[in-house]
């Protein structure tokens, strides 16, 4: 027998051998050992735009898990609507992975102050300590002092986006005012009371024959008090003033 002949007769042997451990191996490797040889990756869907309920129920669907990460005030995107995801869209990963979810707060809102009875100047500052701005102001006639605030758009009370204006209308006052009889008062009182209810006043006029009169009191005025005029008109105001000796 020779050497070749030898190896020919032993190659069905040698095969048979490979074939058994190839098999064994086989059989250990998937029934004891599958998750080394079946992969588990899988693309991450895209679920930015859905809620995060729907997202949640989509990446578990595909073998994933979800968790809230940032929540933000978003203009323009609905409270629970998913802003991010990481991982990002189609990263491949293995299932169980946890995505993490960057959820929308919805739109910043504030509650307009209430304005109605302030003045110009004071309901600028409720909308400025609010976080809003004043938009257009407009005069309207009315008996309520000049320059009250008589309305707002939103109203007071009511809930409007952040930034966001309110525009407002004041009070021109009424286009005749009765001027106040300020006779007997001295001249610093009735001045300030004829410019309060929006007059102005002219330098007093010295007034040496009203017999009796305190000096220093309104003795007369024109035009005389309770006419009716328009605001803005000057009045002028005679006062008892003691003569000069000669």
């Amino acid at each position: 027998m020779t050497l070749r002949g030898s190896a020919r007769r032993s190659i069905p042997y040698l095969v048979a051998i490979m074939s058994g451990f190839l098999l064994a191996y086989l059989i250990v490797a998937f029934f004891i050992f599958p998750a080394h040889l079946v992969t588990t990756d899988t693309k991450v869907p895209n679920v930015v735009g859905q809620t995060f309920e729907a997202a949640s129920a989509q990446l578990q669907k595909v073998g994933f898990k979800s968790a809230k990460g940032e929540e933000r005030f978003t203009a323009g995107s609905a409270s629970g609507q998913v802003l991010g995801q990481n991982p990002l869209p189609d990263a491949v990963m293995p299932a169980g992975t946890k995505v993490v979810l960057d959820v929308s707060q919805g739109q910043r809102t504030t509650t307009v102050p209430q304005l109605i009875g302030l003045s110009r100047q004071a309901a600028e500052l409720a909308l400025q300590n609010a976080g809003l701005d004043a938009g257009d102001v407009t005069q309207r006639e009315s008996p309520s002092p000049r320059g009250q605030v008589l309305s707002s758009s939103p109203n007071g009370g009511e809930k409007t986006p952040l930034p966001s204006e309110v525009s407002f209308i004041v009070s021109g006052g009424p286009s005749q005012l009765a001027i106040p009889d300020v006779t007997g008062q001295s001249y610093a009182s009735a001045a300030q009371l004829l410019m309060q209810v929006g007059f102005r006043v002219a330098p007093a006029v010295p007034d040496t024959l009203t017999a009796g009169a305190p000096e220093g009191t309104v003795t007369s005025q024109e035009p005389t008090g309770n006419e009716p005029a328009p605001p803005g008109v000057t009045v002028r105001l005679r006062v008892a003033t003691t003569p000069k000796a000669p």
